[in-house]
């Protein structure tokens, strides 16, 4: 087992593969999520971690047949809407079109080695969920993160009067102000492994200097009030580690520096849709309201790459003196990272 608090010189990450899971519809704006949201932001940094990153905004070509699971950034559901409900041959077409999709999306998930999930419990995404169960049962790590859903995160909603926020709450649309996430999460994919935030939350993400003030940031964040203790060593360990990460330490630039547009039409529609006032007037991750997460991805994902395998808790049955079943806490290793090397031949 490794030494958790042992510096590590190498990258335990390098050579893998990480799945982006997360909603792409029910959002704001298909084409700013594409190139301005969270994959976008994190893709950089897995990659120079030299990480493979399987993002379905970037399906890989399949060998042969084009644009086979292509998936742009326009929607194409106005083609039902006419008939959709009365004649059975639109929906089976439906049904269809949208296959490629998951079945690229799904091998994809068969391919990682590990799953980064945006799982906010204000947006609809059953496609998500079929990515984290596929994962799982497949012993692949998930990492999983559920923001904070609050109206004073949403400019155009935190002055709504008490009544409208009733209403708000009638059609579905709740605050979770601690981003907790489902419970069902909590049995699926560990509570070691949930997050409230990236770690970016509180940095203008526009700003040309992102990511060499992001990694300072999340550092800083990260570190543990009480100076001693192991946190506290294995905080001192990651920093340490870092200093040798040469390719994350050289990560300059801004997020729409690293962007890379499928085509010139998409190009376009990203500038036209920065050029509106309300994505003028964005400046944070998440609603346009900076916020500090509790507990950030980006710190728990150094520890990792550093070669820190966090514990998690079993939790056992037994029967007590009474005969009732009491639940027992077991801590154990994490297997679900013990990832098979690239490099290993017969």
């Amino acid at each position: 087992m490794t030494d958790p608090l042992r510096p590590m010189t190498d990258n335990i990450l390098e050579k893998t593969r990480c799945y982006l899971s997360g909603p792409m519809d029910f959002i704001g704006s298909r084409v700013i999520e594409k190139y301005l949201g969270w994959r976008a932001i994190l893709s950089p940094i897995l990659k120079a971690f030299s990480i493979r990153v399987l993002d379905p905004w970037n399906k890989p070509l399949i060998r042969g047949h084009g644009d086979y699971g292509r998936e742009g950034v326009l929607p194409n559901k106005e083609q039902y809407e006419l008939d959709f409900w009365t004649n059975a041959q639109t929906r089976v077409k439906f049904e269809r079109d949208f296959w490629e999709t998951v079945h690229i999306d799904l091998r994809m998930t068969d391919l990682s080695d590990f799953v980064v999930a945006f799982v906010p419990t204000n947006i609809y995404s059953v496609g998500t969920v079929h990515e984290i169960i596929v994962a799982r049962l497949q012993f692949k790590p998930v990492l999983l993160v559920s923001p904070p859903v609050r109206y004073d995160l949403f400019p155009e909603l935190k002055d709504l009067s008490a009544e409208q926020r009733t209403a708000l709450k009638a059609a579905g649309f709740k605050e979770n102000p601690h981003g907790i996430p489902s419970q069902w999460y909590g049995n699926i994919v560990g509570g070691r492994n949930t997050f409230d935030g990236f770690g970016w939350e509180a940095i203008d993400i526009k700003r040309a200097d992102f990511y060499e003030v992001l990694m300072r940031q999340v550092l800083e964040d990260a570190k543990p009030v009480v100076e001693t203790g192991p946190d506290f060593e294995r905080w001192r360990c990651v920093n340490e580690w870092m200093k040798n990460a040469a390719p994350l330490v050289n990560l300059k630039g801004g997020v729409i520096d690293h962007i890379k547009f499928a085509d010139d039409e998409e190009k376009a529609l990203f500038e036209k849709e920065l050029n509106q006032s309300k994505e003028k007037d964005r400046h944070y991750f998440w609603h346009n309201q900076p916020y500090r997460p509790q507990r950030s991805l980006l710190y728990q994902f150094l520890c990792i790459a550093s070669g820190y395998i966090p514990p998690k808790l079993n939790i056992l049955s037994q029967m007590n003196e009474a005969g009732q079943v009491v639940p027992v806490l077991q801590e154990s290793i994490d297997d679900d990272w013990l990832l098979i090397s690239t490099e290993h031949e017969q």
